[in-house]
């Protein structure tokens, strides 16, 4: 199949109306792009996103428009054959990547010789804008054309751009977990300790800020700081006491303490 060079004036589908999509789809529909229809199994979740992307949405796979020239397939990762199945005669051949960062473009391999993966590296939330230009996308394209196509379109909102095969991507997808889910996790543990304490989960704020601002300048590993690098078993036993009737957090920070450590020591060839 010959596919022609794609421009601002290229048609986009959009398959799903989550968190990525609605966010991806608006900062594509504000660079200039058409957005020419959503699908979403969810039909309020399709005709708001619709609306703010002026375009058409459906809930039928078998009714996804023939008309895009791009699809982007932003599903939860256990969803996309089921649905890409449905719509199977829509897009077969038909340029077709997904977005997730853990599966491989493999999986659309049924579907059409043109395909691609589109990873944005970010968390995203329906209700929080985000700006694109700092955000890198990781690509990858079945052949030079659909390689092509994914620079052009992800560089209309980001110049943080690189080519990733599906094995490096996974393990990029993997650290990032790390780096945002468990973040994030520790900060709800940590907020639930503030409440006990009847402080509220805004006093840690300034302190995530200082942390996540330091990392731009310094090593992870050696801006690290607390009583698990110092390896101060004063103040550690005093928290795992704290801690006893929270088996599970207990268990937390005691993995989390051990491998501060061991990291600390590792970077030092102790």
């Amino acid at each position: 199949m010959m596919m022609t060079k794609m421009t601002k004036q290229t048609k986009i589908c959009f398959i799903g109306s989550g968190n990525l999509a609605t966010q991806l789809s608006l900062a594509l529909y504000d660079a200039g792009y058409t957005i020419l229809q959503v699908f979403s199994r969810t039909e309020s979740n399709a005709i708001e996103l619709a609306e703010k992307l002026n375009c058409n949405y459906t809930t039928n796979a078998t009714a996804i428009t023939t008309m895009a020239d791009l699809y982007i397939c932003a599903l939860k990762d256990s969803v996309i054959t089921e649905v890409l199945d449905q719509a199977y005669n829509i897009i077969k051949n038909k340029v077709i990547v997904h977005t997730a960062g853990s599966i491989s473009i493999d999986i659309l391999s049924k579907y059409s010789i043109n395909r691609g993966v589109l990873y944005p590296m970010q968390t995203f939330s329906k209700a929080k804008k985000v700006d694109f230009s700092k955000v890198p996308f990781l690509l990858e394209g079945s052949n030079t054309e659909v390689s092509d196509l994914l620079m052009n379109v992800s560089s209309s909102i980001s110049s943080k751009l690189f080519k990733a095969n599906s094995e490096d991507r996974k393990k990029i997808h993997l650290a990032a977990v790390f780096a945002c889910n468990f973040a994030n996790h520790a900060y709800a543990l940590g907020g639930e300790l503030a409440k006990a304490a009847g402080v509220p989960f805004e006093v840690l704020l300034p302190l995530i800020e200082e942390t996540s601002e330091k990392v731009h300048f310094i090593d992870p590993i050696q801006a690290q700081s607390g009583p698990a690098v110092r390896y101060d078993k004063n103040v550690m036993s005093m928290h795992e006491e704290m801690l006893k009737e929270n088996p599970r957090m207990l268990d937390i920070y005691k993995i989390m303490s051990e491998s501060i450590h061991e990291l600390d020591l590792k970077s030092k060839n102790v």
